[in-house]
């Protein structure tokens, strides 16, 4: 991975992009130094001294210290242009504030942004845990977990594979319900049907809560919650967690789906028209996986062999008969 350093400069004097707190977040993982280097960048920008000492050679003096701490020239090179921004950034911004400001490491959010078509992206948080982010989703997590909490935000689905630490809870935060988590693994959607909630648990514990962190329910495995915000209801039933949970295998699968069905999906998936010149045909029920990655025309075969079907195809036009 080819990494612009002068992101981590636009980070500091706070003119990073979406896009580049991604390239950020992933450059981190790639390594302990990356990481140490991405933590002690945050002090800098977070340090109480910028509230306290308001000048610019105080900042410079700071940023100095940081330098020999983390022991990159290469990257001090790049970053030294931009110490008068950085400067005046802090200056301008605590200049306007009235008393004393404390930040902490924990408060600091890089968001992750999956756009619609993109692929779905898998981020190794710094506990280990790994979470598998949907397309048009949004997860925000802290620059560095707190000691005490583990706390992370979304807004969309993700698939969650959580490290279990001792005496560090881990919660997801979204806009109706959060989740405390026990260490386990669990699908959690905050757009469903409807502009429902759903979380799917796999294994392990979670308890949903309210937002003052009042235990609403615990789920069990295999169990799916639905909540609806405008009703204020809640419902639950048991569900097959791999069928509801493939999506983060880059997988569709399809129970008891009909033929119409499921080539709606294939048709927004591929975007081609699919059409069934059967009504018989296009109310028959498959039960199938199928592979992101797989061509149009190896799942096409897949269906020609589970239905039998034969298909022709016309330009971006696909035609299924008997």
């Amino acid at each position: 991975m080819e990494f612009d350093y002068k992101i981590l400069a636009k980070y500091i004097i706070g003119e990073i992009t979406f896009e580049e707190q991604t390239s950020l977040v992933e450059w981190s993982q790639m390594s302990e130094e990356n990481n140490l280097l991405l933590k002690k960048i945050v002090e800098a920008r977070i340090l109480k001294k910028f509230v306290l000492n308001n000048s610019k050679e105080k900042t410079e003096q700071a940023l100095l210290t940081l330098h020999n701490k983390i022991e990159r020239k290469s990257i001090w090179s790049i970053l030294r242009p931009y110490l008068g921004y950085v400067a005046l950034f802090f200056l301008l911004i605590f200049s306007s504030v009235l008393g004393s400001i404390y930040y902490s490491a924990s408060h600091e959010y890089i968001s992750i942004v999956v756009k619609p078509g993109e692929k779905i992206k898998k981020i190794v948080l710094e506990d280990s845990s790994v979470v598998w982010l949907n397309s048009e989703s949004v997860l925000r997590i802290p620059t560095s977990f707190s000691p005490k909490k583990r706390v992370v935000k979304l807004e969309g689905e993700a698939f969650f594979d959580i490290t279990k630490q001792k005496g560090i809870p881990f919660r997801v935060e979204t806009e109706h319900v959060d989740v405390k988590v026990l260490g386990t693994s669990f699908n959690l959607n905050t757009e469903a049907a409807d502009n429902a909630f759903e979380a799917v648990l796999v294994s392990g514990k979670i308890v949903l809560q309210d937002k003052h962190e009042k235990d609403i329910l615990r789920m069990s495995p295999s169990e799916k919650v639905i909540y609806s915000p405008s009703r204020n209801e809640y419902s639950i039933e048991t569900v097959d967690t791999n069928v509801s949970t493939a999506w983060h295998l880059n997988q569709m699968t399809f129970e008891n789906s009909t033929l119409r069905e499921i080539v709606n999906k294939l048709s927004m998936l591929y975007d081609v028209n699919i059409n069934i010149e059967s009504k018989e045909l296009a109310d028959r029920r498959y039960r199938c996986v199928i592979n992101r990655d797989e061509t149009l025309i190896e799942v096409l075969d897949i269906l020609k062999y589970l239905a039998p079907i034969t298909y022709r195809i016309e330009g971006n036009e696909v035609f299924i008969s008997k």
